[in-house]
């Protein structure tokens, strides 16, 4: 039998993942916009719902914290589920941001030509993959998804070098080179914020799994 406090966590992991569904929906928005298929008018919408979303997810975390006073188990899987819902709402403002670089840009094909459009898609499957992680508690896929970071920030230092040839060959759109670097280290931002989500879960099974041996 569930215990009322297994409730108010169940209840805290649906709302984890309602915050996850929004977030992907944002990076959606960013790899569509790369590609000219989808405007960018509902990121605005979605960046205040997630942080509005996140807000109430973190009061609940904190009331679960004064209401039950956990332990053990228990207080690990409030602070992971904090710790994820945190790097969620960060993520969710990084779309946004990047979103409102592309605004700058007379055409986002600059972005793709330096590879953008991969990176933005590499961290999309890397939060998926996380999120998959934080529902799952599954720590070897979370090793997996914190080791492909290194993917991201190999994306990140290509793109950097694509972009100075671009600068050096006086191509179209390199004025606009200061904007697009900004763009690819919000994406490189979220692939850390999606390796700490992966980072919390191996922390909090870990710490499960110390704990039944204590016991």
């Amino acid at each position: 039998m569930k215990t009322r406090i297994d409730e108010e966590l169940d209840k805290l992991d649906l709302g984890t993942m309602s915050l996850s569904t929004l977030v992907e929906e944002a990076l959606g928005i960013i790899t569509s916009s790369l590609n000219n298929s989808y405007g960018k008018a509902r990121i605005g919408e979605i960046a205040q719902e997630i942080e509005e979303k996140g807000k109430s997810l973190e009061g609940s975390c904190i009331n679960l914290l004064l209401k039950f006073h956990p332990v053990a188990r228990d207080l690990k899987r409030i602070s992971s589920t904090l710790c994820t819902i945190r790097d969620l709402c960060r993520i969710g403002d990084n779309s946004l941001d990047f979103c409102e670089m592309l605004d700058y840009l007379s055409s986002p094909e600059i972005c793709k030509e330096i590879g953008l459009l991969d990176m933005a898609l590499n961290v999309k499957k890397m939060l998926s993959d996380a999120i998959s992680c934080f529902m799952s508690k599954d720590t070897e896929k979370a090793k997996s998804v914190e080791a492909y970071d290194d993917v991201i920030d190999k994306c990140f230092s290509e793109a950097r070098k694509k972009l100075y040839s671009v600068i050096r060959s006086g191509k179209d759109g390199y004025e606009e080179a200061a904007d697009v670097v900004i763009g690819a280290k919000y994406l490189e931002r979220m692939g850390d914020h999606a390796a700490s989500i992966a980072h919390s879960v191996i922390e909090e099974c870990g710490t499960v799994e110390d704990s039944k041996s204590e016991g």
